[in-house]
């Protein structure tokens, strides 16, 4: 198991603090991170069983959550987002290939990274660390941690590390990236990179689009993939409802492909309860066949101002082939946020 010594040392001054932290936690922001900052203990534990294999698999999850923002004496300098997370698995088929098996334990990064906004009053930002991919729907939602999740997994890569310049404009918004290609850790192996962005329409309207793209080589288990993407996505709120939509052409190891994505979304008055339902679909062109893939999501979260978040899916398999396959599963999640 890699990093075995430094996880041990990660947990052990974890249990030694963590009386003292929740002692002082409400002096914590100001003494230590200053003004405005926030910062949380994040305990996460999750249950999925593959429907179709019966195959059962958990997942724990621990870690921080800080945020500030730094300021000068008459606008703000930058913002710093820091997410280490301990995560163990426990017969989980196919994880990342940045576990060593179905049962190992490694220090990941959610998002770790510093966004520099002092300029032009935030029309060119600079950001550096690990990040989330600028592509789509995933870009504009946070769905780190949650049995929730849109489209990343057609590119292969959710968070990288690298730059990117970004801003923010009456009438658009921008982030434009260059990653290095390797996902959790920082690695040359194999020489992966990616260039990606997403130009779109505000984020606060209640209707938005954007355009994005895609292109480079993700680092896998097994070498590095060449993917390219070109996407549209779009979302629309509508009272309590919210209806999104992407769909994308492009090439997986010079292989012509084809997704769509669609979610629909119901959030109570207090926000507390969200109920979604989600349909996927997914080709690609072999030499002699086009091989296809689709399936249905229906999920609910719950969750209170106290931190507690419980959240149920299942996922259900339309059709499937041999090259592309998704397996069907019930996950159910308990999520704890100090």
């Amino acid at each position: 198991m890699k990093n075995r010594h430094s996880l041990f040392q990660l947990i052990m001054t974890f249990c030694l603090l963590f009386p003292s932290l929740y002692a002082q936690a409400d002096a914590f922001d100001t003494s230590l991170l200053g003004e405005n900052s926030r910062w949380a203990i994040d305990a996460s534990a999750r249950v999925s069983r593959n429907t179709q294999s019966k195959n059962n698999a958990n997942v724990f999850a621990l870690g921080l959550d800080v945020h500030k923002v730094f300021s000068g004496s008459n606008r703000d300098i930058g913002t710093l987002v820091f997410q280490p997370y301990l995560v163990k698995l426990n017969n989980v088929k196919s994880p990342s290939f940045y576990f060593d098996d179905e049962d190992d334990t490694e220090l990941t990064w959610r998002i770790a990274n510093f966004n520099y906004t002092a300029l032009t009053q935030g029309k060119l930002n600079i950001r550096l660390g690990h990040f989330e991919i600028p592509y789509g729907l995933e870009y504009q939602v946070d769905t780190n941690g949650t049995l929730r999740q849109l489209t990343f997994g057609d590119r292969g890569i959710k968070a990288d590390w690298g730059l990117s310049v970004n801003g923010i404009f009456p009438f658009l918004e921008y982030e434009i990236a260059l990653t290095r290609g390797s996902g959790n850790e920082i690695s040359s192996t194999h020489n992966p990179h990616i260039f990606s962005g997403r130009i779109g329409t505000p984020s606060q309207k209640n209707l938005t689009g954007g355009l994005s793209w895609f292109y480079g080589d993700v680092l896998t288990g097994a070498g590095v993939t060449e993917r390219k993407k070109l996407g549209i996505d779009a979302s629309y709120f509508l009272y309590q409802w919210q209806f999104m939509f992407e769909s994308s052409i492009g090439q997986t190891a010079g292989n012509n492909t084809r997704n769509s994505f669609a979610e629909v979304s119901w959030m109570n008055a207090k926000e507390q309860l969200k109920s979604y339902l989600q349909i996927g679909y997914q080709d690609i062109e072999q030499i002699d066949q086009t091989d296809s893939a689709s399936y249905w999501v229906a999920g609910v979260q719950w969750q209170n101002t106290n931190g507690l978040d419980i959240s149920a899916q299942y996922k259900h398999k339309l059709n499937a082939s041999p090259t592309l396959n998704t397996d069907p599963n019930l996950s159910i999640q308990l999520r704890y946020r100090l």
